[in-house]
């Protein structure tokens, strides 16, 4: 994900082998060049560059690794480990005909979308503190009246 000597200073990499490593049961059904192209993605989701709200790149490049497990769940088909459809808890269960029911209770629609999978719980969890208001210290602004 991140080495010491990024090319672009403030801008994490991928590295294949570090986030095969974190994410095994992914790696096996999620190519190198895949993998590279969820990274690509998670930089819409993470900002990537020197302006980015993590301005620690090793915090993320693990974060972006997360975004990636969580994007590669989402579109591995059922057959290879992925969701088939199924997001959140079962809620309820039937065996004639085969029926199941999830909730994902009540949250935002931001949460529900990165708590479909266990990465993107994570990655919410992880960086709820960028989600906080954070107090910037200074002068009060001057009162404008007009005119």
């Amino acid at each position: 994900m991140s080495d010491a000597t990024t090319p672009c200073p403030g801008v994490a990499t991928f590295d294949y082998n570090v986030w095969s490593q974190r994410y095994p049961a992914l790696a096996c059904n999620v190519g190198e060049d895949l993998a590279e192209s969820y990274f690509d993605e998670a930089g819409l989701y993470l900002n990537n560059t020197p302006m980015s709200i993590v301005r620690d790149v090793r915090k993320r490049a693990v974060l972006l690794g997360m975004l990636v497990a969580h994007l590669a769940t989402l579109n591995l088909p059922t057959s290879q480990g992925g969701l088939g459809g199924a997001v959140g808890r079962v809620a309820s269960a039937s065996r004639g005909s085969v029926s199941i029911s999830t909730d994902l209770g009540p949250q935002t629609a931001d949460a529900g979308w990165f708590n479909q999978t266990q990465y993107g719980a994570a990655f919410w969890v992880a960086t709820r503190y960028l989600r906080q208001m954070s107090f910037v210290s200074g002068r009060s602004p001057r009162p404008r009246i007009w005119p």
